[in-house]
C-alpha cells in the first residue's frame, strides 16, 4: 500500500461500465470504476482488484491497495480506474456484514494482493447468490458472525415482518405497538441492534427497493414511487448521498 497525493488522484473523465447484481441483503457490481463523489452509505463494502485501486477513506489522503473493506457509515471514494474492480456490498446487520466487519480498525481494514486474489478468484467461482459466501470464506476464514454480540431477537423478528416495498407512510408508534415496546425503547433497542436510528433505517430500505426496481430496467420515477420516496428527485439526491454517483448509472449497467 502506498499513499497517493490528493491532488493526484484521477479526473472524472471515466464512466462506470460493468454488471451489476442485487440480492436479499447484498449487492455486486463487476467492472470499470467511474466518477463518484465523496459519500457514506449503510452497507459493509469489500473491494477487490488485481490491480492497485486508490481510495480515499475518511477524508485521508488517496490510499492504493489491491483490496480493502469499509465498515458502514464511513465516508469514502473510489478512485475511477480502467482496470476492473468488483465492489460486494452487504447488510451490516446480515451474519455476513457482521462477519466481514470483525477485526476492522478505524472503520477498513487494507487487504494485501494475495487474499485479494484469493477472494476474487472464489468470488468467479461462485454463483451471484453464493458470491458473499466465497469471499468471506478467503477474507475471514475463522470468525464467525454470532460471536459478535448478543442478537435482540425482538428487533429482527420485527426487521424480518417489515413489508416489502414499504408503504409511504409508516408510523414508528405502530412499529412500537407491533413490537410490544414503547416507541423510546423501540428506538434505542433499534440502535443497539442495527448501529443505525430507525428512520434512517428505514430510509436506507427504501433505497435498496427503488435500486432493486432500476436494475430490473423500471424508470427512476416508477421505482422511486414504488419504495415510497416521495419524487424521483428526492431519490437521486438519497442516492447521490449514499453512493456518490446518479441512479442514472444503474441504468447504464448490464445485469449480473
Amino acid at each position: 500500500m502506498k499513499l497517493v497525493p490528493l491532488s493526484s488522484s484521477p479526473s472524472s473523465a471515466l464512466a462506470w461500465d460493468g454488471t451489476a447484481r442485487l440480492g436479499l441483503g447484498w449487492g455486486l457490481f463487476a467492472g470499470r470504476a467511474g466518477h463518484n463523489q465523496a459519500h457514506a452509505h449503510h452497507a459493509v463494502q469489500i473491494v477487490l482488484s488485481e490491480s492497485e485501486q486508490a481510495l480515499c477513506v475518511a477524508e485521508a489522503d488517496w490510499q492504493t491497495c489491491h483490496g480493502a473493506i469499509l465498515a458502514p457509515d464511513v465516508p469514502h471514494r473510489l478512485a475511477e480506474s480502467a482496470a476492473p474492480v468488483t465492489l460486494l456490498y452487504l447488510e451490516p446487520d446480515s451474519p455476513q456484514g457482521r462477519q466481514a466487519m470483525q477485526g476492522l480498525v478505524s472503520g477498513w481494514r487494507v487487504l494485501d494482493a494475495e487474499t485479494s486474489a484469493r477472494a476474487l478468484a472464489a468470488a468467479r467461482r461462485a454463483g451471484a447468490e453464493q458470491v458473499a459466501s466465497a469471499v468471506l470464506q478467503q477474507l475471514c476464514p475463522e470468525t464467525e458472525a454470532h460471536e459478535e454480540r448478543e442478537r435482540d431477537a425482538v428487533i429482527e423478528a420485527l426487521i424480518a415482518a417489515l413489508p416489502q416495498p414499504l408503504p409511504a407512510r409508516i408510523s414508528v408508534a405502530a412499529l412500537a405497538a407491533r413490537a410490544g415496546l414503547s416507541a423510546s425503547r423501540l428506538q434505542h433497542r433499534f440502535r443497539s441492534h442495527t448501529g443505525m436510528a430507525l428512520r434512517p433505517y428505514l430510509r436506507w430500505r427504501r433505497l435498496l427497493t427503488a435500486m432493486a426496481a432500476v436494475s430490473q430496467g423500471k424508470q427512476l420515477t416508477d421505482s422511486a414511487f414504488e419504495a415510497g420516496f416521495a419524487d424521483a428527485a428526492h431519490f437521486s439526491r438519497t442516492f447521490r448521498r449514499h453512493f456518490g454517483i446518479s441512479p442514472r448509472v444503474l441504468l447504464q449497467l448490464k445485469p449480473g
